[in-house]
């Protein structure tokens, strides 16, 4: 495992490198030094010169071969930080590093297609600068100088093109879904908020009570690391009577650029076109950091369809005080839970209340055809009452375009039943 120093810059607050240090666990590194320092922005390395000098003693006194800063580093300032360390020691920004991360969890094509491009567009600056820094040195003939860029320019092009042949699946997956009764509900929220936990548990609930307490150590993964899921799981659930699929995406995390959101835009489009999405927030964190978190994850979920509806969770560590304070800090009225403690009904009422609904009432003649259409809204509605008689009558609910649905078969019945 490689070793590596972490340099961390803020212009207020606090200089805090649990974060940075998370991405780097996750990235593949052994944090062996950390640096954090409340401070102007510095032109020629992004960190202040002391904190770069004591970078290069921490390099020096622990053997590390990389560092990280916690910024977006021009290039000038990554060459500039890179000739203060040791021949072979690599230099990495916030940018790169989270890149990093994204290739190594990137499964299907697109999102292999999507992160080579992202570092493609990255690398081309600092290319154009090792360009020209050779040319200063006249180790490039002029020449030859434009041939590199106009080659790395040809590959974005070549993968922008691939890119637009590749189709999204994911509207499509979701109409196949809503078409089969199911409502779409996103898990979605910052890093390590204990959303896959929260799937488990809600998934637990559509087991039958023999079946015992749900076992949280079974089903999808949960380790404490940063992008744990860097694609989707779903499972199915139930919120009163509804059935659900509930999808858990990748977690968020500050800072993060556009253009690396997109290899990973599949869990996002989920978020997007899903009926609820949980907003889960660790409501262990202080309140600033809290604060911070749900502002990134609401950027990220500023054009979603469905309602959102904001969550504190691990209340199990609070008390009467830490959780006023962490429900202020997350605003919109959140759900308070515990995914590991359970006792999610508050939740599982919340969304229910929140999903797009439709009540109806349905009358058709007792035939074999109405009895069918009974069973069909048992499995695609919630039915409320269903009384039989001369004539049978359904009063269910449900989602709009099921109840559509429901009305259309009942009309066939009826004039069937004539």
């Amino acid at each position: 495992m490689s070793r590596a120093v972490i340099g961390v810059r803020t212009d207020s607050g606090t200089a805090d490198t649990t974060e940075i240090e998370a991405l780097a666990g996750t990235g593949g590194y052994e944090v062996v030094h950390a640096t954090g320092v409340v401070a102007p922005r510095d032109a020629t390395y992004n960190l202040p010169p002391r904190v770069v000098d004591d970078l290069a003693t921490a390099v020096a006194d622990t053997g590390a071969d990389t560092v990280v800063v916690d910024a977006d580093l021009t290039p000038g300032q990554a060459f500039n930080l890179a000739e203060r360390f040791p021949e072979g020691t690599t230099v990495l920004d916030r940018y790169r590093l989270v890149l990093d991360v994204f290739e190594a969890g990137a499964g299907t094509k697109a999102a292999r297609l999507q992160v080579e491009r992202a570092r493609l567009e990255h690398e081309l600056p600092r290319l154009r600068e090792r360009i020209n820094r050779d040319e200063a040195t006249e180790i490039t003939r002029h020449d030859e100088e434009g041939k590199p860029i106009e080659d790395h320019k040809r590959r974005i092009d070549e993968l922008t093109r691939k890119l637009k042949r590749i189709e999204d699946p994911t509207a499509e997956r979701m109409a196949r879904r809503r078409e089969a009764g199911f409502d779409c509900v996103a898990l979605a929220g910052y890093t390590n908020a204990g959303k896959t936990t929260l799937l488990r548990r809600l998934a637990a609930a559509v087991d039958s009570e023999a079946s015992g307490p749900a076992d949280l150590d079974t089903g999808p993964g949960v380790a404490d690391r940063l992008f744990e899921t860097l694609g989707t799981t779903t499972r199915r659930a139930t919120f009163g009577e509804r059935p659900a699929l509930v999808t858990d995406t990748v977690g968020f995390v500050s800072n993060l650029p556009h253009d690396l959101v997109a290899p990973f835009e599949a869990t996002l489009t989920t978020a997007h076109h899903a009926d609820v999405v949980v907003l889960v927030v660790d409501g262990s964190d202080p309140a600033e950091m809290i604060r911070r978190k749900v502002a990134v994850a609401r950027d990220q979920l500023a054009d979603t369809e469905g309602a959102v509806v904001p969550v504190v969770n691990k209340v199990d560590r609070l008390d009467g005080a830490a959780l006023a304070t962490a429900r202020e800090a997350v605003g919109g009225d959140p759900v308070a839970v515990s995914a590991r403690d359970g006792g999610l009904s508050a939740l599982r009422e919340r969304v229910l209340a929140e999903l797009p609904t439709e009540r109806t009432t349905l009358r058709m003649p007792n035939c074999d055809a109405a009895m069918s259409l009974v069973s069909w809204a048992y499995d695609h509605t919630r039915v409320h009452d269903v009384s039989y008689g001369d004539r049978v009558t359904v009063e269910l609910s449900g989602r709009p375009a099921v109840v559509a649905e429901a009305k259309r078969r009942a009309s066939e019945t009826r004039a069937g039943g004539q």
